[in-house]
């Protein structure tokens, strides 16, 4: 049975690349700042997108529940039309019957 055995470039790139790896791990960083996130509508006419962007800074969970929300209505709009599509191009998507 032969032996499976590295060759000494490949123990060099190993321990090369183990070596930057730490020493870019153990880089000091500065300490963390509270970072706040917010929309800029200082530019933006009244209308949908001033208020969205208004929901979005006073509350992220009214957001939150204004884009799920929003989403399920996408999904109803969007289903319902294209079963209707469906539908009038005569393709029945209903109940398949089962013969056996």
């Amino acid at each position: 049975m032969k032996r499976w055995t590295i060759g000494r470039g490949a123990w060099l790139a190993g321990l090369s690349t183990l070596a930057v790896a730490l020493e870019a791990g153990a880089a000091p960083a500065k300490p963390a700042r509270q970072l706040v996130n917010i929309a800029d509508t200082r530019a933006l006419p009244p209308g949908l997108s001033r208020w969205i962007a208004d929901v979005y800074n006073t509350s992220h969970w009214q957001f939150g529940l204004l884009v799920v929300a929003v989403m399920a209505l996408m999904g109803l709009v969007l289903g319902a039309g294209f079963d209707r599509l469906v539908g009038l191009l005569g393709i029945d998507l209903g109940r398949l019957e089962h013969h056996e």
